[in-house]
Parts: C-alpha cells; structure tokens; sequence
C-alpha cells in the first residue's frame, strides 16, 4: 500500500483524540505525549519482526547515532516500512482516542452522580 493512503493529518488526528476544540497549547502537549506513545509502540513492533542478531546489529547502529543507518537497516528487514509504521500510527491513535473518549465518559458520569447526589 501507498503511504500516501495512510497519512493521517494533525486535524484528523485531533478530532479522533476528541480534542479538536482545546486550546492550542492542551493540543500541542497531548500531541507530543501521543507522538511519544507512537514511537514507543513502532519500536516495540519493529523489535518483534527482528531476529537476536538483527537487533544486535541494530542496537550497534542506534549507538553509533546513524539515524540514517538506522532507518535503512529498518526499511531492509521490514517489507514496506512506511505502510508498517502508519498502520502503527493509525491504530495507536485511534486505540488512544477511544479509551480517552471512554474516560472522558466515565468521569462526567462520576461528575453527575456526584452532583445528583
């Protein structure tokens, strides 16, 4: 699949989080926890695809910080590593933006509750 099929915009991305009518600043510091959660997921997954002496030779490549040696190694083990890492991207937001719509649910029922009380 085509990258450009999976390509998600910040507008996209805010409106699945719930947060597309939050102040810029409450967006930008969601975003950036998303973004970390994100790149801690596609690692996790990339390091599942990968035999013990693929990741060691990765791991020898993340500590010479050969970023551009990295992403190569990566794309040449991971059949179409765009597509991976989107799917990644996609999934993981939509995963967030689900279970903090449930929280939001769960807390203004706690709130009503409360107050009916």
């Amino acid at each position: 699949m085509n990258r450009e099929e999976y390509k998600m915009t910040r507008e996209d991305i805010l409106k699945i989080l719930g947060i597309e009518n939050s102040d810029p600043l409450t967006q930008n510091e969601l975003l950036q926890q998303v973004s970390s959660s994100v790149s801690t997921r596609i690692l996790n997954k990339v390091t599942e695809q990968l035999d013990d002496n693929d990741l060691d030779e990765l791991s020898k490549l993340i500590d010479a910080d050969d970023e551009a040696a990295v992403s190569s190694y990566i794309e040449s083990k991971i059949p179409d590593f765009e597509s991976f890492k989107a799917k990644i991207e996609e999934d993981t937001i939509r995963e967030i933006g689900n279970n903090s719509k449930g929280l939001v649910e769960k807390a203004n029922h706690i709130q009503s509750d409360t107050i009916a009380t």
